[in-house]
């Protein structure tokens, strides 16, 4: 399974910041071994309103580092992080478990997610059961087991993309109220942490 490099920063001009996202600085960053990479800002999140979350999808952990360190040596993108005002506040690796539909829509929201790690099939088939529920008002849903992020009360994130909040919402709700979906939580004795909810910038 692939991976995700996250990285949650303060970005003091996030115009700049997503223009450049989604032409030049994209492309380049996708030529230094990032399979794709998106970026999203929180609405709602508590103390973390504001922050931008990036996320850069690569094969395995090396090429995680490979690809920090290449950006960091990338004389243009290091110029794009001083001129948009970039301050990097946490760098996280994980790896995708289960993933269903796309990507592709305006908005998202990421749970932190605490409980008994799983192997990658009983993965499949757990979040199998969410995502029938969480179809019916998302694009798509990323399910990841977190490798690396400091200290942290969670190792589970689960980010769920739609064009509506509202949809999205009473799709969770319902996930939620499953009977069968309550019972696999207490199985893996899974705790939802936090959500935020997010707007796409590239």
């Amino acid at each position: 399974m692939p991976f995700i490099y996250s990285v949650a920063a303060q970005v003091s001009d996030s115009k700049l910041f997503a223009e450049a996202g989604a032409g030049w600085a994209g492309e380049r960053m996708r030529s230094l071994g990032a399979n794709s990479v998106t970026a999203n800002q929180v609405v709602m999140g508590g103390e973390m309103a504001g922050q931008v979350l990036v996320a850069f999808e690569v094969d395995t952990a090396d090429s995680a580092m490979a690809l920090n360190a290449a950006i960091y040596g990338d004389g243009d993108l290091v110029g794009l992080l001083r001129d948009a005002g970039v301050q990097v506040e946490r760098r996280s690796l994980m790896r995708i478990q289960a993933e269903f539909g796309t990507r592709d829509a305006s908005h998202a929201t990421v749970l932190y997610v605490a409980g008994q790690p799983v192997d990658d099939e009983t993965a499949e088939t757990n979040f199998t059961r969410n995502w029938n529920h969480i179809s019916a008002g998302a694009a798509g849903m990323t399910a990841m087991q977190v490798i690396a992020s400091g200290p942290a009360p969670f190792n589970g994130v689960v980010v769920t993309w739609a064009d509506s909040m509202d949809a999205l919402l009473a799709a969770s709700a319902a996930n939620f109220a499953d009977p069968a979906v309550q019972e696999t939580m207490a199985a893996t004795k899974s705790t939802i942490l936090g959500r935020l909810m997010t707007r796409r910038l590239f």
